[in-house]
């Protein structure tokens, strides 16, 4: 039977003296459960707080257009709608205009699988987001020609990635700077998606069929029809608007790891933020009729708190209205032609209006600028990346604000003359806590699985080293995986850190579409000396083996910090054909452990100059009892020919795997969870160190040494 449980977390710190052992590992974790059915980096992100920080990228240029530098923090006023003046907490130029040139973007490490690529990029990464669900198909082809323009204009080393939206978000291409790639890439943008016709313009419905053949006279079966397309056309734009804004939460989920401003170039004809009650159409005007603003709130607040800033391109360009296009079959009224060419062009004009007063909003929520009413498409784009090359980062701690979901006004203002100034213009006082209390830990998890990005909220890697198994047993590779605890909630409480997290592994079938779901809690009680060997480290380590199914071939590792909501995952090979040793120690370890007998021998296990080796006069039977004794007899026992908890009440299994890292980097798992013991890594065992394990082994499965 092909083994599918998560392995043992952890990450050992071994201390020792002369009359003491003592072992540390990471959080203990609960035994997994199945519910029915890139590239590498430094994992470094911003310690989460209580108090919740507003963070403003704020754009100033002059008269001419030109970016405006060496401005001081005294040059800017922070004003909170609510709460007046604000007092400035952090302060940053950032200029990029020196770096393009020399920061091209690395190549990703073979064995190595991060969230955080671009962590350390200093050109701000832009994404192209061809929104096919709210796009007609012709205006995607004449957008695309401006696409590809686009790219001959671009800075030299910008990463760019393509993206695609129909019904799901669609990653054609990631973060490049190869200009051939992303060409390739825009030519798979195109995506005919049906897209419903407003029924009160749509010579194709079928009440204007229906009011054709009476003579153009309403009755009670056109106007029952009427109200029907109008109810109906207000379901699959919910459907539509739904799907676009969670796409929008989506790719800010997965920016917003990677520090400073980032841009989304939306190309789109957008939808409308709010769909106004009918005149003359069907006999209940309010039967089609809605507002999107919470949903829009929701895709701009995300993006702006991942300071992703939105250049909405309207993708009509200058447009010919329907009822002057040749190619196109007005639906007018017969009875009233005048009345009816009126009607027609005021309904097209409210239809533009509202779908760019969306594209304005989420614009301006997050310090962007709408391109609308012009077919200077790739003039729109480089205004976007001259906006990222120099701006004014500024956060606040808003001080008198009551957290209930209503909306701040944010106002910066400069003594400066002659200046203008771009940046968000509000955000939501929510109450975040409050919100995580109605969802289960699981949902947010299957929520970062189900999404088709990975998050970067949560820096984490990823990286298959040599697999392993007991005698008879197929072998199951092993994966190392690292957590930032930057990025976690760890509150400290006597002396101790207290830790929520829950982490999860899902399998996704061929297609994708689905995945198994395998989850575990890590929260614990964690001491303050692990928790500064972890930041030293810059990260929690967990070892686990998995044989994903071998028609599947992707996995994806999330974790999830409880109090916050936040998310971290990243995506890698089920079946990876390149393995690694185990990532270099940078900090100084314990090599050596020494065991006393009351007769005054001694032993040691030493592991300092890359082999591990078991020497002295004590016994490597009394050797291997003393360490099994330290390691698992506090709690506990053999019983039936297992390990069994010393508390009849606890669930908990040993975990038999341990970690040895020497001085100079060389580590070693060893493992004896099966029947045999086995290693993995660069740290070997000599005769003495394995006979010493293997009487440990023996330990371990209750057995007699």
């Amino acid at each position: 039977m092909r083994s599918r449980q998560l392995f043992a977390f952890f990450f050992v710190a071994l201390l020792s003296s002369p009359y003491l052992l003592r072992a540390v590992p990471l959080p203990q974790s609960t035994t997994a459960t199945k519910p029915p059915a890139a590239q590498a980096s430094t994992l470094t992100s911003p310690i989460q707080t209580q108090t919740r920080a507003v963070m403003i990228d704020v754009v100033v240029t002059d008269s001419h257009g030109n970016p405006v530098r060496g401005l001081k923090q005294d040059d800017f006023q922070v004003f909170d709608g609510r709460s007046g003046p604000q007092k400035i907490a952090r302060f940053e130029f950032i200029d990029h205009s020196a770096n393009a040139a020399a920061n091209p973007l690395a190549p990703p490490a073979a064995t190595v699988f991060t969230n955080q690529s671009l962590a350390q990029l200093t050109v701000p990464p832009t994404i192209l987001l061809m929104d096919s669900l709210n796009t007609e198909i012709a205006d995607q082809a004449a957008t695309r020609r401006h696409m590809l323009a686009i790219l001959k204009t671009l800075p030299p080393n910008t990463p760019v990635a393509v993206f695609s939206l129909g019904h799901t978000l669609h990653i054609l291409q990631g973060f490049s700077t190869d200009t051939k790639a992303l060409q390739a890439a825009l030519d798979k943008t195109l995506r005919s998606v049906p897209i419903d016709q407003n029924p009160q313009t749509d010579p194709d419905a079928a009440s204007a069929a229906a009011l054709d053949q009476n003579g153009g006279q309403e009755n009670d079966v056109t106007q029952a029809l009427e109200d029907f397309e109008s109810m109906q056309y207000e379901q699959q734009m919910a459907i539509r608007v739904g799907e676009t804004s969670q796409a929008m939460v989506e790719i800010a989920q997965y920016l917003k790891g990677y520090p400073g401003r980032k841009n989304l170039i939306w190309f789109s004809e957008s939808f409308p933020i709010w769909l106004e009650p009918t005149t003359n159409f069907g006999t209940h005007p309010f039967a089609g009729s809605a507002t999107f603003g919470p949903n829009v709130n929701a895709a701009a607040e995300a993006l702006t708190d991942a300071q992703v800033a939105v250049y909405p391109v309207d993708a009509r360009q200058l447009e010919v209205q329907q009822l002057y296009s040749a190619t196109q079959n007005p639906r007018m009224n017969r009875q009233s032609p005048g009345a009816g060419y009126a009607t027609q062009l005021n309904l097209e004009d409210q239809a533009r209006e509202a779908a760019q007063a969306t594209m304005d909003q989420i614009a301006q929520s997050t310090g962007g600028r709408t391109c609308k009413n012009t077919n200077d498409l790739s003039g729109c784009v480089e205004s976007a990346l001259h906006d990222s090359e120099a701006y004014y980062e500024l956060s606040y701690y808003p001080e008198g604000v009551k957290w209930d979901g209503s909306f701040h006004k944010i106002d910066v203002k400069t003594p400066q003359h002659g200046l203008k100034m771009a940046y968000r213009r509000g955000y939501y006082a929510t109450d975040v806590a409050a919100s995580l209390r109605s969802q289960k830990p699981e949902d947010l998890l299957r929520r970062a699985c189900s999404n088709p990005l990975p998050s970067t909220e949560i820096p984490v890697s990823v990286e298959p080293v040599a697999p392993g198994g007991g005698a008879g047993q197929t072998p199951q590779v092993r994966y190392l995986f690292t957590i930032s605890p930057k990025a976690l909630t760890l509150p400290s409480e006597g002396g101790s850190r207290q830790m929520s997290v829950q982490v999860a592994i899902c399998e996704y079938d061929r297609k994708g579409g689905t995945f198994q779901y395998l989850g575990r809690d890590l929260s614990r009680s964690v001491p303050e000396s692990v928790y500064q060997e972890w930041v030293q480290q810059q990260g929690i380590k967990d070892i686990f083996n998995f044989n994903a199914k071998p028609e599947d071939t992707q996995l994806r590792f999330a974790v999830l910090d409880v109090p916050t909501g936040a998310t971290g995952s990243v995506d890698f090979p089920a079946h990876p054909r390149e393995f690694a040793s185990l990532p270099n120690a940078s900090r100084d370890v314990v090599t050596s452990l020494l065991f006393k007998s009351s007769s005054g021998k001694s032993g040691k296990l030493d592991w300092k100059e890359g082999t591990i080796t078991y020497q002295g006069d004590l016994s490597v039977k009394l050797g291997a009892s003393a360490f099994f004794q330290k390691m698992y007899g506090g709690e506990f026992h053999c019983q039936g020919g297992n390990l069994v908890p010393n508390d009849p009440g606890s669930n908990a299994a040993p975990k038999l795997q341990l970690l040895l890292e020497s001085s100079k980097g060389a580590a070693a798992i060893v493992d004896f969870s099966g029947n045999e013991t086995m290693y993995a890594g660069s740290l070997a065992p000599d005769p003495t160190a394995k006979a010493f394990f293997d009487q440990f082994h023996k330990l371990c499965h209750c057995q007699q040494p």
